[in-house]
């Protein structure tokens, strides 16, 4: 669980990387905002942490049946973002499996609980190519790189 200084670096780290994975394309940058958003809810949820809201969970609900369905973007390339979303619920959900595990599992679950994070290059390829998506791999690297045990 990170503390309150960690998420306010890590929402600054997320908005600059969502921004240049978007490339100005505003419907890709609200897509990848709304699923920031919800990624950030359902991980609190899941750590049961205290502050969530009853407008978290509104706010969630809206994105998914609402907001999500009805971007752009996310229309544009459902078929393609769909798939992601789908793997990327999976690796959450088993991270968290893994992390209870040996010291192997733990490993991997270090890895899988980002995996969300592998949309943002592939957005940018979407948005503005092949060498941007190459770009925005390599930053999201070097961003949310985490210690062992972080």
């Amino acid at each position: 669980m990170s503390t309150s200084k960690e998420r306010e670096e890590n929402l600054l780290k997320a908005d600059f990387i969502i921004k240049k994975a978007a490339g100005g394309n505003e419907s890709a940058e609200e897509y990848l905002q709304m699923l920031s958003t919800c990624s950030r809810i359902v991980d609190d949820i899941f750590d049961e942490f205290e502050t969530i809201t009853k407008q978290d969970l509104l706010t969630i609900v809206e994105i998914f049946f609402v907001r999500l369905p009805a971007n752009k973007f996310y229309c544009e390339h459902k078929d393609l973002l769909f798939s992601q979303h789908v793997t990327m619920w999976n690796a959450w959900e088993i991270s968290n499996v893994l992390e209870s595990g040996d010291s192997v599992d733990k490993i991997y679950a270090h890895v899988l609980r980002d995996y969300i994070n592998e949309v943002l290059p592939l957005v940018a390829l979407l948005t503005q190519g092949y060498f941007k998506m190459k770009e925005i791999n390599v930053a999201v690297r070097s961003l949310f790189k985490k210690q062992l045990g972080e």
